[in-house]
């Protein structure tokens, strides 16, 4: 499993938000499920990316895409289902969240920068 790998890396907060994610996997707020996960990915992007150790490097990154298809998969599971205006926004920021984690393209930091003023 993806997560058992990447556990040897990580400190026991991150450990911790590896834990509630597969604890709520069958979770019916799928919105705090996605939540989760792009928590846990903005943590290993912003504090596990070591470049110098490439064991742990391949660990985090194969978890990482593991996560990005997840909140995909999570995304699809409720596409067609009304969670009203308050719920579509929140989905499209995790959404959006999700998305600058997984492309470095300037304009998409300027997308969320925007979203974040608006929202």
């Amino acid at each position: 499993m993806l997560s058992n790998e990447a556990k040897q890396h990580v400190g026991n907060d991150t450990k911790g938000m590896m834990d509630d994610i597969l604890g709520n996997f069958g979770d019916h707020d799928t919105l705090r499920q996605m939540e989760r996960v792009t928590r846990l990915r903005w943590n290993l992007n912003t504090y596990h990316l070591d470049r110098g150790n490439l064991r742990k490097l391949k660990d985090i990154l194969f978890l990482d895409m593991g996560l990005e298809s997840y909140v995909r998969t999570l995304t699809e599971r409720i596409m067609h289902i009304d969670i009203g205006f308050v719920g579509y926004v929140r989905e499209a920021s995790i959404i959006l969240n999700n998305i600058v984690m997984s492309y470095q393209w300037l304009e998409l930091g300027a997308v969320k920068e925007d979203w974040e003023k608006l929202v």
